[in-house]
């Protein structure tokens, strides 16, 4: 069980308002949750992410909630260079 705050979904296939980390719970710094849309620039598309990183995600967020950089970051200097 986590202590994640609860997360409100925005209908369709658009991103979770939260700016919270769904590993961390920590900011996530995510420029889609604030604006409601995946159609702006994040920090994120710099990145790949390993898929053993996104299968830490809560099925209800995977496609829709960011994952830190502090988290995406942490996993690849660990050795998983997001190849997947």
């Amino acid at each position: 069980m986590n202590n994640l705050p609860e997360m409100t979904p925005v209908t369709g296939n658009q991103p979770l308002t939260s700016l919270i980390c769904p590993l961390c719970g920590g900011p996530n710094a995510c420029a889609p949750a604030a604006c409601g849309t995946f159609n702006t620039p994040c920090w994120c598309a710099e990145l790949k992410f390993g898929a053993d990183l996104l299968q830490r995600v809560p099925d209800s967020q995977k496609g829709r909630a960011c994952v830190c950089e502090s988290c995406a970051r942490a996993k690849i200097a660990a050795g998983d260079p997001g190849t997947d």
